[in-house]
């Protein structure tokens, strides 16, 4: 379940929370959530909390929370690490290289083919996990 775009979802889940506490009385009294006068101090309640969650709370993610993100977060600064020491040795050929020895294109041919190609590039989570604080 999302908070959704406004008060609505969080003003649904105190008004159903509180008819269950109610419902639990003898005779049951969950029903007076229903009563219109007593509407706008749930939507006022909702509204409350639905801006501490979206305004005011901090979200976080780290290890503990989300593994698999950082996981990604990880190889994925492994990859780019492979890149930059790909390009280094890329660039170290080319700049050895002598177009006027016949010689050297087979240099730069080896040096190339030495070069480590990075893995692919890992596949991202499909959604983060965190906690709010």
């Amino acid at each position: 379940m999302t908070l959704g775009p406004d008060r609505t979802t969080c003003a649904t889940e105190l008004r159903e929370a509180m008819r269950a506490q109610l419902d639990t009385m003898d005779p049951p009294q969950g029903g007076n959530v229903d009563n219109p006068q007593v509407k706008p101090n749930f939507d006022a309640l909702g509204d409350g909390v639905w801006r501490i969650l979206t305004q005011d709370a901090e979200t976080i993610s780290a290890a503990a929370q989300d593994p698999t993100f950082w996981a990604f977060l990880a190889a994925l600064r492994t990859e780019v690490e492979q890149l930059r020491a790909f390009d280094a040795g890329l660039r170290a050929a080319f700049a050895a290289w002598d177009p006027t020895l016949p010689a050297s294109g087979a240099t730069l041919k080896a040096a190339i083919a030495a070069l480590t190609v990075p893995a692919s590039t890992p596949t991202a989570p499909t959604s983060l996990n965190g906690r709010i604080r």
